[in-house]
């Protein structure tokens, strides 16, 4: 825990390009405040058809959810999202690829590893 789940356009790039923006979000979040680079698990999932804006530009698209346990102030989930963004705009280098992300809470009661 925390976990980092990346979806992308199947056809974005190469699993090395995969891989290179998987580390580099996992770095970026290991330096934030109250995180330990032990507990993040990091995956990144290909999505075979996507649709993005008017469909007529090239449907690329990054989404990143950040799963956190309860307890981190909106500022700080807002700097670890900003950081993320920032991230994965870094490494693709593309305008053009749609990048968003969403920071979540998991239900502590439940959560279980």
């Amino acid at each position: 825990m925390p976990h980092i789940i990346v979806e992308y356009t199947e056809s974005l790039g190469s699993s090395e390009d995969i891989a290179k923006l998987a580390f580099a979000l996992h770095e970026n979040l290991a330096a934030q405040e109250t995180i330990n680079i032990h507990a993040i698990k990091t995956r990144a999932l290909p999505v075979q058809y996507t649709v993005v804006g008017d469909g007529k530009e090239p449907d690329k698209m990054i989404h990143i959810t950040l799963k956190l346990l309860p307890g981190r102030d909106d500022a700080l989930k807002k700097t670890m999202a900003q950081g993320l963004f920032d991230t994965a705009r870094k490494i693709t280098h593309d305008d053009r690829i749609s990048i968003s992300v969403e920071v979540t809470e998991l239900h502590e009661p439940s959560y279980t590893k």
